[in-house]
Parts: C-alpha cells; structure tokens; sequence
C-alpha cells in the first residue's frame, strides 16, 4: 500500500469497504436462516433468548465430536488466545440512502439464492 499513489489507496480502501459491508450482509442473512432453523427445532430453551443465545456451545461440540479434538486441546488453545484492540467506524455513522437501498436488494438476493439452494439440495 505504502508504493501506492493516493488516488489508488482510495480505491483499495473503498474497496475492502464494500467487501466487508457485504460480507456483514450475508452473514446476517445466514445468521437468521440458523436462527429460524433453531426455532423450528425447538434448539432455544424459548424464543426470547434466540436472539441472544451464542452457539459457542455448538463450536465447541464441533470441535471434539467432529473434529476429534480433546476437551484439553480445546481448553488449551482457549487459554493461549489473546484480545486486541481494534478502532471500528460508530454504529450510527451516517450511510447514504442509495448505498443502504443497494444493500437491501443484495440482501434480497441472497435470501432467494439461498433458499433456492436450500430448495434443491433437499431435493
């Protein structure tokens, strides 16, 4: 980035931005569909608490039943992580009505291809 010129670190900048902004917007829309998958399966102990209930539980069932890794493997590699700090933009910053119209047609779109490929893999 530093033997860029300016002109060129803008666009890569705006780049990542609109990378990241949809990135965020499909993982909402995957986060919903397991949430409405869980509330079908009765997987929440009610309603209430499926919008706030973390699947750490299920990550860590992944990790030793599926992936073979030991309940000490697991504690081990929790125990070594560490926590940065990291500067983001304020929720409440300010995004122009265009750009959020465009990303709630590509937030329609993907709910249709998924339910779509959810449509012909149970098929």
């Amino acid at each position: 980035m530093t033997s860029l010129d300016p002109g060129d670190s803008i666009v890569i900048a705006k780049s990542f931005t609109h990378m990241l902004n949809l990135a965020n917007l499909a993982e909402e829309v995957q986060i919903a569909y397991r949430r409405r998958n869980k509330l079908k399966k009765g997987d929440f102990a009610d309603e209430n608490s499926a919008t706030t209930e973390s699947d750490i539980e299920e990550t860590l069932r992944r990790l030793v039943v599926d992936l073979k890794k030991s309940p000490e493997e697991v504690f081990n590699a929790l125990k070594n992580q560490t926590v940065d700090l990291v500067l983001t933009a304020h929720p409440t910053q300010s995004v122009r009505r265009s750009l959020l119209q465009k990303h709630a047609r590509f937030v329609l779109y993907l709910i249709v291809v998924f339910c779509i490929s959810v449509l012909v893999l149970s098929h």
